[in-house]
């Protein structure tokens, strides 16, 4: 990247206060920053970065506007978050080579697939037969696309990404390596009379609506009969496993290594934070967080934030947590007072 303040103010929409022709190449956190890199502060707890920053340019809320020392240029933004992911995708543009339109000659594609214009199919994949890909869509090399499957426009699928029979992927959307979308849901029936699990047919299918991205290694199970479905605009990370029949709302945000367990029901923005379980048919309503590590075993109200395991109100569940941290001295207070009720009675 090379770009001049001027272009970046002019870009993102920010206020300028400095030189500004001064050239910007790279972008970078406060304290990695070097002196032709751009770099912003949303979080006021790192306010003090600012001032030993290295940055030839800094994005700032306009708020901070008295914030003494550090880089001569600032950006003064409402957003600096936001203006500077718009710098990054300049970065982005740059460096991304996307694989060019085709059909690569070491992939194994059933002639009955259709595809839109400037499709390109990676090496070594499979796009099995009556699947349908929009338009400028990626798919990255050693990908199975199964049979009926049906891929947007304008998505980007890493390699390694497995896309399952009948399965649906809106427009837009990313899919990260090692990821699976349609495997089988996790059913069985057990024989009372010999405790035998049998496997119970996984009929459905899984249907990922527009602009949602899913990191790597994270398993979606199609539903027993009907749709496990994701939200539009939902952001999935890595090593995330969403059961049979899960409804995902829109525009929420499943961190790490969290699980949901089969039909619950996730509404609209709802968040949860890294290590958390859900149980089976829950219902988690709109805007509502669980925070980190937490067990969800109820349904859950909207806009509330739990903590815990059981998941409990946030502030009840903290004061629990301290209580528990103490259990030991009031363990010992106790014997005391045992003790001099003894010697009491004696």
């Amino acid at each position: 990247m090379n770009i001049t303040l001027k272009e970046i103010a002019a870009l993102t929409g920010t206020e300028l206060s400095g030189n500004a022709d001064c050239q910007i190449t790279g972008a970078a956190g406060l304290a990695e920053a070097g002196e032709s890199d751009i770099s912003f502060l949303e979080n006021p707890k790192y306010t003090a970065q600012v001032a030993t920053s290295r940055a030839a340019a800094v994005l700032l809320p306009v708020a901070a506007k008295s914030v003494p020392g550090g880089p001569p240029n600032r950006l003064y933004s409402e957003a600096p978050k936001r203006d500077y992911a718009k710098i990054l995708a300049l970065i982005d543009k740059e460096r991304r080579k996307p694989e060019p339109p085709g059909i690569s000659s070491k992939a194994d594609v059933h002639f009955e697939a259709r595809f839109g214009k400037d499709v390109s199919i990676g090496p070594f994949s499979v796009v099995r037969a009556r699947t349908l890909i929009g338009d400028q869509t990626q798919i990255g090399p050693q990908c199975t696309i199964g049979y009926n499957a049906r891929i947007g426009k304008n998505c980007l699928v890493y390699p390694n990404v497995v896309i399952g029979d009948y399965c649906e992927i809106g427009d837009r959307v990313i899919v990260h390596s090692g990821t699976v979308i349609g495997s089988d849901g996790y059913g069985y029936w057990t024989d009372p009379k010999t405790g035998q699990h049998h496997k119970v047919p996984q009929v459905g299918r899984v249907v990922i609506e527009s602009d949602v991205e899913i990191g790597s290694n994270v398993s979606i199970d199609r539903a027993t009969t009907g749709e496990t479905r994701v939200g539009a605009g939902t952001k999935i990370d890595n090593l995330v496993q969403i059961a049979h029949n899960v409804i995902i709302g829109r525009n929420c945000l499943i961190v790490s290594q969290s699980g949901i367990a089969g039909s619950s029901r996730l509404g609209n923005q709802v968040t949860l934070a890294g290590q958390v379980g859900v149980a089976g048919h829950l219902t988690i309503g709109d805007g509502a967080i669980v925070t980190a590590q937490t067990g969800v075993m109820s349904d859950v109200d909207p806009q509330s934030v739990v903590f815990g395991s059981p998941a409990r109100p946030h502030r009840e569940g903290m004061k629990l947590q301290a209580l528990l941290s103490r259990l030991p001295e009031m363990y010992e207070a106790l014997k005391e007072v045992k003790a001099k009720l003894e010697k009491t009675h004696v």
